[in-house]
């Protein structure tokens, strides 16, 4: 008789096949029931290696005892005929008993090496991306998605009257921000996520351009009488759904509803918070419906499709009316002032008061915020937000830092502190920044945004263009992005393959971009095209005063540029007027109000760096 037959006689293969359907049917429920009943991720490797460890014994069992009516007996062993046919083959029962023993034994060894290796196997090592000169030759496109990576989609607006987008949008965001202040999560930026308001794309496509692990979807239905919000946690790699709640309530639980999301998503999503810590995070910030919606709406005004800044900082302004103590309101307010300032906002100019009364404004409200922090960390936010306007950078630096390492996912302060490194020429207070988001840049627009942006600012041109080409074969399609990898590109004269990004950008293009004119202007002087930049300068809206500049100091006239700039410097405009200092181009000589503040806040800033991309200069007329 065959090893097979005694095998199918023996019923070892039934075995098999019942053992690893029952298998497959508890890793099933495990990875279900696991985590919500608080279980360890440890737990399910535990499961999965014991079951591993059990198999081989469940063969040998199979092949020894066989279910009886009597009950449970030892397997009898073959006839004689079957032993004459075993003799006549060459394979005995004697022969077939070594051959069981050593095959049971090597299976119960091979079971427990395969059951231990997978409970003692790494949870996962970090990955260490490069952030020096060698990154280019050692760093992949290919994201590594680390499991506690999430984004939250736009929830989706069923209201009867699709009158409610304002309350879906504010709520995504909030959400969103909700998430970032849990330190394990890398939670992606609303500027990404909300690209695929929307989107018929699935979810483990929009996981994949995101690079993320999970992604969190959801929808509002409301009416006068009852809101209802459904979300649900998806796991992308296999579409199963981790968490899914819905929550019919009445319109006045608004803020319970938000809070119960985001602790919830954070316990799926098995952060190491203590449970204390947890609520603090899902906070809000205010107990007065009315004070929440008018901010939410406020939210979503500002930063959503429409981005109507002027009617968001109303509505935030009567949100911090309503609950005096709700610091986010009293912060979101104060930022509109601040935008008013920051004459490279395309938002700016909303407002008739001049620039000292902008400043006073902005100063009170941001006060408010400091005194009403509910953590540490978020008054250390503010206080650096204060900070940057009051041109005190080191003292921006040190509280943007302390921030961020309680918040690390909050992109805009990762973005400023980088802005404020740079107006304090601390290059390595900005190496340190860059080198903190390296590691998300491929995985996470914004941080590859931030990266690309400051990255070219060190003085390392060309480690600076070897990322850029990096990134820009990780991002694509991302317009914001390939800006500007185009200009570190022309930084290093890499002049052809800025052409190939500047093509690239005007396909993905959507139309609206106020510094689309700069890029071509920047590639026509690299390439000594200087009337095709004179054009450009001649079709450039008057009023727009940094995208002239720019293209002034491209076309080598210094002068004008300066002069263009002097208005702020008299009108006393500094933070306006210091923000051209994060350009190595820039010289600050000509102004007496930046001068000062270098002086007092004792920075020895570089001398400027000549543009390696400059128009040649105008040929004399015959």
């Amino acid at each position: 008789m065959s090893l097979l037959a005694e095998l199918k006689r023996r019923k070892v293969v039934r075995v098999a096949v019942v053992y690893a359907a029952t298998a497959f049917a508890v890793l099933q429920a495990a990875d279900i029931m696991l985590p919500q009943m608080g279980v360890p991720a440890w737990g399910l490797s535990l499961i999965v290696a014991l079951i591993v460890l059990g198999f081989p014994i469940a063969l040998v069992l199979g092949w020894a005892l066989e279910l009886t009516p009597d009950g449970i007996r030892r397997t009898a062993a073959a006839d004689e005929s079957e032993y004459a046919q075993g003799e006549s083959t060459g394979v005995t029962p004697a022969l077939l008993g070594k051959r069981t023993v050593l095959v049971a034994g090597l299976l119960v060894v091979l079971g427990i090496g395969l059951g231990a290796g997978w409970f003692l196997r790494p949870l996962g090592a970090p990955e260490v991306a490069p952030a020096s000169e060698s990154a280019a030759a050692t760093a992949t496109t290919t994201p590594v998605v680390t499991d506690k990576t999430i984004a939250v989609l736009p929830f989706a607006d069923f209201s009867p009257a699709r009158d409610h987008e304002w309350f879906a949008d504010g709520l995504t965001e909030e959400i969103l921000n909700a998430l970032a202040r849990t330190p394990d999560l890398l939670v992606t930026a609303r500027t990404s996520s909300f690209r695929y308001k929307g989107s018929t794309l699935d979810i483990p496509q929009i996981a994949a351009e995101l690079g993320v692990a999970h992604v969190l979807e959801g929808s509002i239905r409301s009416t006068p009488q009852r809101i209802r919000v459904t979300a649900q946690l998806i796991r992308a790699a296999d579409g199963f759904h981790l968490w899914s709640e819905t929550y019919d309530r009445d319109p006045a639980d608004m803020i319970e509803i938000q809070e119960d999301l985001a602790r919830n998503i954070a316990l799926a999503m098995e952060t190491t918070m203590d449970p204390q810590a947890l609520a603090d995070m899902a906070k809000v910030g205010t107990r007065s419906v009315e004070a929440y919606q008018a901010y939410i709406r406020g939210v979503a005004t500002t930063f959503g499709d429409v981005g109507d800044i002027k009617r968001g900082g109303e509505l935030f302004e009567l949100a911090r009316t309503l609950d005096p103590g709700f610091a986010a309101a009293h912060a979101q307010a104060a930022q509109f002032w601040l935008s008013q300032l920051d004459i490279t906002r395309i938002n700016s100019g909303l407002t008739e008061l001049s620039p000292p009364e902008i400043e006073a404004e902005f100063k009170q409200r941001i006060r408010l915020a400091i005194e009403n922090a509910e953590s540490a960390a978020e008054r250390a936010g503010y206080e650096a937000s204060e900070a940057l306007l009051e041109s005190r950078w080191r003292k921006a630096i040190e509280l943007y830092v302390a921030y961020l390492a309680e918040r690390p996912g909050d992109s805009l302060a990762r973005g400023e502190l980088l802005n404020a490194a740079t107006r304090a020429s601390d290059r390595e207070a900005l190496s340190r920044a860059l080198e903190a988001i390296w590691d998300d840049a491929p995985v996470r627009q914004e941080a590859a945004f931030w990266y690309a942006n400051y990255d070219y600012r060190t003085g390392d041109y060309a480690g600076a263009a070897d990322r850029a080409l990096i990134l820009a074969q990780r991002w694509p399609d991302n317009y914001d992005l390939l800006y500007q990898m185009h200009r570190t590109l022309l930084w290093d004269r890499r002049v052809a393959a800025a052409r190939e990004v500047l093509e690239r950008m005007q396909q993905v293009a959507r139309g609206d971009e106020p510094w689309a004119v700069v890029p071509p202007a920047r590639q026509a002087c690299a390439e000594g095209r200087r009337a095709d930049a004179e054009l450009i300068l001649a079709n450039m809206d008057p009023e727009n005063v940094p995208l002239r500049w720019h293209l002034l100091m491209v076309l080598g006239d210094h002068q004008a540029a300066t002069d263009l700039l002097m208005p702020l410097d008299r009108d006393g405009r500094v933070y306006a007027l210091a923000s051209f200092l994060t350009y190595p181009h820039f010289d600050p000589r000509p102004f007496p109000s930046l001068m000062r503040i270098l002086e007092r806040e004792q920075i020895q800033r570089p001398p400027p760096v000549p543009l390696p991309f400059a128009c040649p200069p105008r040929e004399p007329e015959a």
